[in-house]
């Protein structure tokens, strides 16, 4: 936010936010879960705990992104009108996927059922016009692109 401040400070722009596309939020997803799968293979037996937990409280690392959002430039907006804690609502976003790298570990049917809430998630995101999952829904937030625009 500091950056944010000191650019619009210095020059004359606005800040707007829009809903994330969906190839920006695939992309930050497919970076939080590669990062989770490297917590796997880097921690001795407990880098599956880490990474469900790396999972779950990503979204409160940089003041409501998550790291893969954070390099796609990609927010997480709450709905409601009072404070919720950053780590409640990222538990809360995340635990979609979180349940879809538990059910990983099941020998045989594991990829299935991961592969399933992925999709579910991603028809989801498709069908909605604010382009909100199903985590969106449970922890009233959205992904939000912040935008610069030039003000005349």
């Amino acid at each position: 936010m500091k950056i944010q401040a000191l650019i619009c400070y210095y020059f004359p722009v606005g800040i707007e936010e829009k809903n994330a596309d969906i190839l920006p939020r695939i992309l930050a997803k497919a970076i939080d879960f590669l990062l989770a799968m490297l917590l796997v293979e880097l921690i001795p037996r407990v880098g599956y705990y880490a990474a469900v937990i790396f999972i779950l409280i990503g979204d409160s690392f940089f003041k409501r992104a998550s790291i893969g959002k954070k390099l796609m430039g990609i927010e997480v907006k709450s709905l409601r009108h009072e404070m919720v804690s950053p780590a409640r609502s990222s538990i809360l976003r995340n635990s979609t996927f979180a349940l879809a790298l538990v059910l990983w570990k099941i020998p045989l049917f594991g990829w299935f059922f991961f592969i399933a809430i992925a999709g579910i998630e991603f028809i989801i995101m498709l069908g909605n016009a604010d382009r909100m999952t199903i985590g969106d829904e449970l922890a009233k937030t959205k992904a939000v692109e912040i935008l610069f625009k030039e003000e005349k």
